[in-house]
């Protein structure tokens, strides 16, 4: 209930923000009726009844009305357990601009009432836990995009602009240089008095907004930046084939080089779309083995065509977007992780990144992290994962040079910082912190009630900001390993080898933490690029195109090293077998595969020209191998003497060929060694059994560190390199011996530790600092 204290006559609307659906909720007039009725309204000094709510935490919201325009208001509000005075838990006097009130319930509002405040207080106390990490105001970043969400609830749950600025000062204190666009004359002015020089906008391809928004501010839409086209969406082209003509898919069949013939048909007209897998299995068995070729190849490219349409969709958008916006717009869809990091495939149920990004159907990679809570579901922990994620973001835009942004999720300090500078260290050089909220008007995945995440954010702009002119124009490093991403598996295998895409995921951890840069190619990127570029290529899907299975063939006997596990390679894009991997492994192999079994455990020992090591645990999981007819080079043995890892020398090159699945085993033996809380164990000969082929294939490290794993990515340009180093095991080092493979360099400097001592030797820069979780260290020319 509520006593009006400064004015008379009055009646309140009420409304709750909480934070589950339905998000908000609205109740009767506070007196009911009061809205019609002036003598039922509530007078000076006097109590309104009793008015009752949910019992949700949120915000409680009270917006006055009488016969006058009410500009400033001191009101009393009392909340309780019944609607009786003796059961009072809270009393709150409140004054306030305008003729908003709200009041902020924490989620133990009942067992604390006095953490029970009003929304002033609350965007108060924001502003004073930022001001109490005293950072430096001097150091702030001015290139690199650092987002949030803004000053929620302005005009909506309070109306002073103060307010407000309490939000924004916030932001700013801990270094954000980008919000929304201010669609308000009262927020822009906030925005140019506080210093934001970028602007967020969401618009899914209407030219009519973007007008409205320069016809709002021609300045503040200079500052346009970025722009969401879409949030997770799907493949919206699966749902779209149907309602197309025929005549659409076969002229995108035949811009991909096919012809009738190659259907075994006389005329296009005979061919059409088939999206189910029972179908093809029904054609082939009832209409024999051309017609049924001829469903399999449109099965195949059915899938490729409603992601191509998907990617279209968006492509239309940009290239609108582009020419209504400012030159240099970042115009991204945000790919849901769920698919990759939950189910190990991206296309399928999600949409095709590299689809998206080698048509330029959109002009920036865009991702998002949900890396939080228990270990079996999104890692806790294992931010790894995100270097993963921005290396196909990379990838897929590598044909057009494509920027990559990222959504990182709300965390505790250590690890916003984590998962920032690792996503910062792969190419980001957008990040928005989904989202500030704030709290009280927000519906989930806020942070401005974190102190432990204001304190991360705001030391991580700042080590950024000292190293701006070396990341901003700071490029990966060319990679000489490569992990193939098999589209054409992910369409025949739908809900059935999910292991596949986890084992990508988790070979790229391993190569990264022992600082193997390992590029994601699909199967176009194979075919458009020179392999020779590569030592060390990994083939972990069974179902890949047959031009692409000659040029690994090819690759190989070139001189290059192919690792291939269990069944990868031994099938084509339409699902029919193939020899052309099979054909040089040196062996032949039974393969059972059942995604997601554990077909138990065992034992490898390595040949001691391969370092000897013996009783190595492994974890058998998803596919196992029965080996035959073995030719190769036996470099490591199973407990009872069967081969495990055998080598295959093929003319100039190699195949390091493994009998189970060393991916699922790293993860398995991660999750044994870190039973609760956040992952910092790492099992070294785990990892050693995954990085084997990259010492196999002499591939050189332009990072090595006497201590591992570790996240260290080298970001190179002309000024010279910034390493951002995350320490995944979270345990700090006395003394790390770093050694990068660059010359020329005047200065080293780490944010941590300031100026470094160095030495330069054979062409590689040498130092030892100590080691806390992250830092940057700044190798100047």
């Amino acid at each position: 209930r509520f006593k009006p204290i400064s004015i008379d006559n009055v009646y309140a609307q009420l409304r709750m923000v909480i934070h589950h659906s339905p998000w908000s909720l609205s109740f009767p007039t506070l007196p009911r009726g009061g809205e019609n009725y002036p003598r039922l309204r509530i007078k000076q000094n006097q109590y309104s009844g009793w008015a009752q709510l949910t019992p949700d935490w949120g915000t409680i919201v009270f917006s006055f009305a009488g016969a006058q325009k009410i500009e400033n208001i001191e009101v009393e509000i009392q909340l309780a357990n019944r609607p009786d005075e003796s059961a009072v838990f809270k009393t709150l006097t409140i004054k306030e601009v305008g003729n908003i009130v709200s009041i902020v319930l924490p989620p133990d509002f009942r067992e604390k009432p006095e953490g029970i405040l009003s929304l002033r207080q609350v965007s108060e106390n924001h502003l004073k836990t930022a001001r109490a990490l005293n950072l430096p105001e001097d150091i702030l970043p001015k290139q690199f995009g650092f987002y949030a969400g803004g000053a929620g609830g302005f005009k909506y749950l309070y109306t002073d602009p103060e307010i407000m600025k309490n939000e924004l000062r916030t932001l700013r204190t801990l270094g954000m240089n980008g919000v929304g666009y201010p669609y308000d004359a009262d927020l822009l002015k906030a925005y140019e008095e506080l210093g934001f020089t970028k602007f967020w906008v969401s618009n899914g391809g209407s030219a009519e907004q973007a007008e409205r928004e320069k016809a709002f501010s021609p300045e503040a839409f200079k500052k346009i930046e970025i722009n969401a086209l879409a949030d997770e969406p799907g493949n919206s082209g699966l749902y779209e084939i149907e309602k197309r003509p025929p005549e659409e898919f076969h002229s995108y069949l035949e811009s991909k080089g096919l012809k009738p013939a190659d259907f075994k048909v006389s005329d296009w007209k005979f061919i059409r779309p088939i999206t189910d897998l029972d179908e093809v299995e029904e054609i082939g068995y009832n209409w024999g083995p051309d017609r049924g070729e001829a469903a399999r190849r449109s099965y195949y490219w059915t899938y490729r065509f409603s992601e191509y349409l998907t990617a279209m969709t968006f492509k239309k958008g940009t290239d609108l977007l582009e020419k209504v916006y400012p030159a240099g717009i970042k115009i991204f869809v945000n790919y849901t992780d769920h698919p990759i990091i939950l189910g190990g495939s991206a296309m399928l149920p999600g949409i095709d990144w590299f689809e998206i990004g080698l048509n330029r159907a959109t002009n920036c990679g865009w991702t998002e992290d949900w890396l939080y809570g228990g270990f079996t579901s999104w890692g806790n922990g294992l931010y790894q994962r995100l270097g993963y994620l921005v290396d196909i973001l990379q990838a897929a835009g590598s044909r057009y040079n494509l920027p990559s942004g990222f959504y990182n999720t709300m965390d505790a300090g250590d690890s916003i910082r984590m998962k920032a500078l690792t996503v910062i260290g792969h190419g980001v050089k957008t990040i928005y912190f989904f989202d500030y909220g704030p709290t009280y008007a927000a519906t989930e995945n806020y942070w401005s009630d974190s102190p432990s995440q204001y304190e991360g954010v705001g030391k991580l702009t700042r080590d950024v900001a000292k190293a701006e002119d070396l990341i901003m124009p700071g490029k990966q490093i060319d990679a000489q390993v490569a992990i193939v991403y098999g589209t054409a598996s992910e369409i025949w295998n739908q809900g059935k080898m999910s292991s596949a895409g986890h084992e990508r995921q988790l070979i790229h951890i391993a190569l990264a933490g022992e600082q193997y840069r390992a590029d994601i190619l699909n199967e176009e990127l194979i075919l458009m690029r020179d392999l020779s570029q590569y030592r060390l290529i990994y083939l972990v899907d069974t179902n890949i195109p047959s031009a692409v299975l000659k040029k690994l063939k090819d690759f190989v006997e070139n001189g290059g090293t192919l690792c291939v596990l269990p069944a990868a390679g031994t099938r084509t894009e339409y699902d029919y077998a193939s020899s052309a991997i099979t054909g040089i492994l040196g062996l032949k192999q039974d393969v059972t595969i059942r995604d997601g079994f554990d077909f138990g455990s065992d034992r490898i020992s390595l040949a001691q020209e391969f370092g000897g090591q013996t009783d190595i645990p492994v974890s058998l999981k998803a596919r196992k191998a029965l080996l035959s007819d073995i030719k190769a080079q036996v470099a490591a043995k199973f407990s009872d003497g069967s081969p495990a890892i055998c080598i295959n020398p093929v003319k100039k090159g190699k195949v390091v060929y493994y009998a189970f699945m060393p991916g699922m085993n790293y993860f398995n033996r991660i999750g044994a060694a870190n039973p609760k809380g956040l992952v910092s164990n790492f099992p070294e000969d785990a990892r050693t059994l995954i990085t084997l082929p990259c010492k196999i294939a002499s591939v050189e490290r332009a990072v090595e560190l006497s201590s591992r794993p570790m996240e260290a990515n080298l970001l190179v340009s002309e000024k010279g390199a910034a390493l951002v180093i995350v320490n995944v095991t979270r345990t700090p080092i006395d003394k790390l011996n770093v050694s990068v493979k660059m010359s020329g360099i005047k200065s080293v400097t780490s944010v941590e530790k300031g100026n470094i001592a160095f030495t330069e030797t054979n062409g590689r820069i040498n130092f030892s600092l100590p080691m806390g979780l992250t830092d940057i260290i700044m190798l100047r020319k």
